[in-house]
């Protein structure tokens, strides 16, 4: 439950085209499920995102862990899992919108984790932590791809600028996050360039 402007909101609150979230979750359909390519992303904010949505951003997770996949020289079957994990990685989003990383804390955090396992749970996809540490690769390899797909113009460097520093933070949480995992900058920086992300 949370307050705003002193009324009482609970999350059986929430609506979506095919009904209420608490029934939807558990059985979404495709209209539901679709709805990704309809939710902007929150990269936006930063004045950029050339119109990426969700949709388009867990596509490009699908494709990477193709790539990553193929680097790492996983099986077949979890090379497939991996892939599966990465389509459908932010399949919430669909209801709760784009929310940029450092507010999905506490209360919220566990409310999304919750409606994103109920949505996976209902298409008989399981979720493992053995994939945990591939799929936030990916998914970070995702955002900066994204980030490099921006065009600020030339005109105004100041965009150029931002959009630079923007990719760089990215790619240092990204080593962070690897080193933090057991997984060395050197692998990271050899798939980068196999992206023909650096």
């Amino acid at each position: 439950m949370c307050y705003y402007s002193g009324v009482k909101h609970h999350l059986d609150d929430i609506f979506t085209p095919q009904g209420p979230l608490k029934d939807v979750e558990k059985n979404p359909n495709l209209d539901f499920l679709m709805n990704i390519f309809n939710i902007p992303r929150a990269f936006g904010v930063s004045g950029f995102g050339g119109g990426w949505n969700v949709g388009q951003h867990s596509f490009a997770t699908g494709l990477i862990a193709l790539f990553w996949a193929k680097f790492r020289k996983m099986p077949a079957e979890k090379r497939d899992r991996l892939v599966t994990l990465a389509l459908v990685h932010d399949l919430h989003e669909s209801v709760t919108g784009d929310i940029l990383p450092m507010f999905k804390l506490g209360e919220v955090k566990t409310h999304l984790e919750d409606i994103q396992d109920n949505i996976i749970t209902s298409l008989n996809i399981e979720s493992t932590n053995d994939m945990k540490v591939d799929l936030k690769i990916i998914d970070m390899i995702a955002f900066l791809y994204e980030v490099k797909q921006v065009s600020p113009s030339i005109l105004q460097p100041k965009k150029l600028k931002l959009a630079q520093t923007i990719a760089k933070k990215q790619t240092e949480l990204l080593y962070s996050y690897g080193s933090d995992n057991k997984v060395n900058k050197k692998t990271i920086t050899s798939f980068l360039k196999l992206l023909e992300l650096t």
